[in-house]
């Protein structure tokens, strides 16, 4: 459910916007009602609601300025301003301010349950960006990417940060299931010198934890944590794992072919090896040895040798090349496309 707080100096205002709510009754949750800027400010930071509607007229701290508090508070959180006043200016200032849409009063029934709508896909898509960010971390662990695992819990821990609007107990429970997932995943390597606390131990540290800040260099250490075990563990296999070894031709062919088919997606080393019949952690180990580098790299850089081709060859949008090769986020893209080539992809098709 998402959290709406409606804020209009009129209370039949906020009694219509409520009762046009009623058809998203399934989706949205009215948290709060405030009759100015100050105490939509107020309201804000107790109440964390994901969508606000914000009258611009109000007395006090009106609507654009409450908006540009509340942004700069936490600018993920989702505004619409309503306006009596068809004034192009106003409503432009207010989208410079990072206002996602407008409306004008009096409110139309379709107008706001389109505006609402729109919004609520928006957030969705956000949250799976995030969701497949975790997905991917998990997935770095797994193929030893160091790297790219520190640049994904940087940019998750980021999000949380802003999305908690300061609150810790929000911030501290959504680093707890990123945790727990680590250690799931770090239990699938032998280490040899296994020395990471057990889940309990580390649950109980950061419950301890009093700041945003110590909590986010804990899970950052978590991780570094969980690198060096898998750099000093037992790199030797049983003997019946040396003749899994042997035969890695065949096991990796059918990977091969499946990246080769599906580039376009997120590529994940569990389903890979599951095609292959193989568990995650020999699959990563025949990979590397097969190939010369882990199967994150082999499959980066499949995919950006494919991005030159259509960098050199066509004029289609940066932006849409990411999409195309199943990149969440252009930024993201241009990162790993620079590390890998040591410029970004606007200056590699300058130059070609």
């Amino acid at each position: 459910m998402y959290k709406i707080l409606l804020v209009d100096d009129e209370i039949l205002e906020i009694e219509a916007l409520k009762i046009m709510l009623e058809k998203f009754k399934d989706q949205v949750t009215i948290v709060g009602e405030a009759k100015n800027g100050r105490e939509a400010i107020e309201l804000n930071s107790k109440l964390k609601p994901d969508i606000i509607f914000m009258d611009v007229k109000m007395p006090g701290i009106d609507g654009i300025k409450a908006s540009k508090i509340i942004k700069n508070q936490n600018e993920d959180i989702v505004i619409i301003v309503l306006t009596a006043y068809d004034d192009f200016d106003l409503i432009h200032e207010a989208l410079t301010l990072g206002v996602k849409d407008y409306i004008l009063k009096p409110v139309k029934c379709d107008n706001l349950l389109n505006a609402l709508s729109v919004q609520i896909n928006n957030l969705k898509i956000n949250n799976n960006r995030i969701k497949m960010k975790e997905l991917l971390l998990m997935d770095k662990i797994i193929s030893q990417d160091k790297n790219e695992a520190e640049i994904l819990l940087n940019s998750i821990i980021e999000s949380y940060i802003i999305a908690s609007n300061e609150d810790i107990d929000y911030f501290r429970h959504k680093i707890k299931l990123i945790l727990e997932k680590m250690m799931k995943i770090s239990s699938k390597f032998r280490f040899k010198h296994n020395r990471l606390l057990n889940e309990e131990e580390y649950l109980h540290k950061l419950n301890s934890l009093e700041s945003i800040q110590s909590i986010s260099a804990y899970i950052n250490s978590l991780l570094v944590s969980i690198f060096e075990e898998i750099l000093e563990s037992d790199t030797e296999t049983k003997k019946n794992d040396i003749e899994k070894l042997k035969c890695s031709n065949k096991i990796i062919e059918p990977a091969l072919k499946y990246i080769e088919e599906n580039y376009r997606e997120q590529i994940l080393l569990e389903e890979v090896a599951s095609i292959s019949n193989i568990s995650l952690y020999y699959f990563s180990k025949l990979f590397k040895k097969e190939m010369g580098m882990n199967f994150t790299t082999y499959v980066t850089k499949y995919k950006i040798e494919k991005a030159k081709k259509m960098l050199k060859n066509t004029d289609i949008p940066i932006v849409n090349i990411a999409s195309e090769l199943g990149y969440y986020e252009c930024g993201y893209f241009t990162k790993v496309f620079k590390k890998i080539e040591g410029i970004t992809p606007t200056e590699y098709r300058n130059n070609n």
